[in-house]
């Protein structure tokens, strides 16, 4: 894959701002479908399903429905997961988005995408830049979430 195929995945993975995300509750599959449309960066790698997200409620991750229905924060909080999961030990996911200095989903969530989004800017500064170099940056972060999670 080449560097603009690859940059090309990583913008379309960028969360959709705040402002943008639906302030009334949305079903399960409203949820589902949402998520996919957002991150055209990994459609067809989306690995979600309706028993998924009951078993986040569950554990704690994402806000629990009102009725049947989610809020604007447990679809932020989903769509963090959906982010992470891939790399990140769930136990690590929740304290990550529960931290104890009381900072609000949306301030996180704020904070996520503008991370995503130096990730995107160094990556299109690093054309040159050999595989090697991202796998040893992303084993790196991954020990260091590791030795900060014990």
């Amino acid at each position: 894959m080449t560097h603009d195929e690859i940059l090309g995945h990583l913008q379309g993975c960028l969360l959709p701002d705040w402002e943008t995300l639906p302030d009334f509750g949305l079903y399960k599959d409203q949820i589902i479908s949402y998520i996919g449309r957002s991150l055209p960066g990994i459609s067809g790698r989306l690995d979600l399903t309706s028993s998924m997200i009951n078993n986040y409620v569950k554990a704690g991750l994402i806000e629990k429905p009102s009725g049947k229905k989610y809020s604007r924060e447990a679809l932020a909080q989903l769509l963090m997961i959906v982010q992470l999961k891939k790399t990140t030990p769930m136990e690590y996911v929740k304290s990550l988005l529960h931290p104890d200095d009381g900072t609000t989903t949306g301030e996180l969530y704020h904070q996520f995408r503008q991370y995503q989004e130096q990730v995107v800017s160094e990556f299109k500064k690093q054309e040159d830049a050999p595989g090697m170099m991202y796998a040893l940056k992303s084993s790196s972060f991954q020990f260091i979430m590791q030795l900060s999670g014990e």
